[in-house]
């Protein structure tokens, strides 16, 4: 297991601010949370249609227009960490209990 913390716009987008999650490689790391995101806007959408179809309410409100698709993460969007050094290859190896930091490009967090 890898211990990945998001910084800045990355958290927002992704909704973590910390994960631990299996990945060998930095790349895995960015496929798994573009899975993870991926889970999280359909559970989103499932409890949206939930509530918009319960008959207990009164009225029906709006549809949560910020309730689109996240594209998926990737390498070059992020400044990536690993232990504390810059990491620059998406195909650096990982080893159980390392630390991944991923940061905006453009902003700190």
């Amino acid at each position: 297991m890898v211990k990945v913390k998001t910084f800045g716009v990355i958290r927002s987008t992704t909704g973590f601010g910390t994960l631990e999650l299996e990945a060998k490689t930095v790349k895995e790391v960015f496929s798994v949370i573009s899975k993870k995101m991926e889970e999280g806007y359909y559970e989103d959408l499932k409890k949206e249609e939930e509530r918009m179809n319960d008959p207990k309410l009164k009225y029906r409100p709006e549809r949560n227009a910020a309730l689109k698709p996240h594209k998926e993460l990737k390498f070059g969007e992020a400044v990536v960490y690993v232990n504390g050094d810059r990491c620059m290859r998406k195909g650096k190896k990982l080893n159980d209990g390392d630390e991944i930091w991923l940061l905006s490009p453009a902003a700190g967090g």
